[in-house]
């Protein structure tokens, strides 16, 4: 999809500003700086910053006032493209503040997150930035177990969502929000030994890809045919029930900006070593207590919510 919004290029860090000295008389001037970042959901609730519950957000913040680099995330203007549920994890989500340190921010921001959240690029962008309303587009994965389910059925059912379309059914709708939404592209695809669904649009409702997901694996288990989805969209009804959250991947948020690359800190990759033998061992653990079908459980749990809804 085309627009006029414009890409941002910049010259590395140092080259691309210096923190000017600080007097009583003069303070550097604030430039606003937006982030790519990604985390793991299982350690959050949800993205969007609450009192008292660890969140995306919330850690952000609290990195960017504890290196000195806002006051408050007001005042700083701190924003992201999108806010996720608990237990969703992103690699790409957008978020976009203003600081007089730049440089101190691009240098240590990484070092000062925990090791579950972590930003993988950067970029100065313009004063009026606001990375929910300049994306072009989101694009978010869901992974399925590729064990019992058929994978072309999820492709045709698949390609029902690509349009202008009515989700009421298919989300949770907030109060004034416009149920009618533009999916871009929506496709099934084999990986290793996972099934993933990728869906690309404007913007997207409450639970919205969590309840497409539903209806894919209702067409990949064969409890409906790929074409029953057109019917659910033209009917009226209750709204499916959404998908599991663990298995959703917030994964790129398009700004058309062009980013300098960051990497994790040293002890955020260290924990991600220990936390992927963790998963290793668990998965080994169910398949020999499971007889090798982790997803039946997950299945049946779906099955028996859906019922006699679809």
């Amino acid at each position: 999809m085309q627009d006029d919004t414009a890409v941002y290029l910049h010259p590395p860090v140092a080259a691309e500003f210096m923190e000017e000295v600080e007097t009583a008389d003069t303070k550097p001037p604030q430039v606003r700086l937006a982030f790519r970042v990604a985390y793991l959901g299982t350690g959050f609730s949800g993205s969007q910053q609450q009192p008292g519950i660890r969140t995306v957000e919330g850690v952000l913040i609290d990195a960017c006032i504890r290196l000195g680099l806002i006051d408050d995330f007001r005042s700083a203007g701190f924003v992201a493209a999108g806010r996720t549920d608990a237990n969703v994890s992103a690699l790409g989500q957008v978020v976009a503040f203003s600081t007089p340190y730049p440089e101190r921010a691009v240098s240590n921001l990484n070092r000062m997150l925990p090791f579950d959240c972590w930003c993988t690029g950067w970029a100065q962008v313009p004063q009026d930035f606001h990375p929910r309303y300049h994306a072009r587009s989101r694009t978010y994965r869901y992974i399925f177990p590729s064990s019992g389910l058929d994978r072309i059925a999820m492709e045709e059912a698949s390609s029902h969502f690509v349009g202008i379309r009515d989700f009421t059914r298919l989300s949770r709708l907030e109060e004034g929000r416009d149920p009618i939404r533009f999916i871009y592209s929506s496709r099934v695809f084999a990986e290793d030994d996972v099934i993933v669904y990728e869906v690309m649009g404007k913007s997207f409702l409450w639970n919205m890809v969590r309840g497409m997901a539903t209806l894919l694996l209702a067409a990949g288990s064969g409890l409906i045919s790929p074409d029953r989805i057109e019917e659910i969209f033209s009917e009226k009804g209750d709204r499916i029930p959404a998908a599991p959250p663990d298995p959703l991947i917030l994964w790129d948020v398009d700004c058309g900006i062009e980013y300098h690359p960051l990497a994790p800190s040293d002890s955020s990759a260290c924990r991600f070593a220990e936390e992927e033998r963790r998963l290793l061992t668990r998965r080994k653990m169910v398949m020999w207590l499971g007889g090798d079908r982790p997803d039946v459980p997950w299945k049946k749990e779906v099955h028996d919510k859906l019922g006699d809804l679809l």
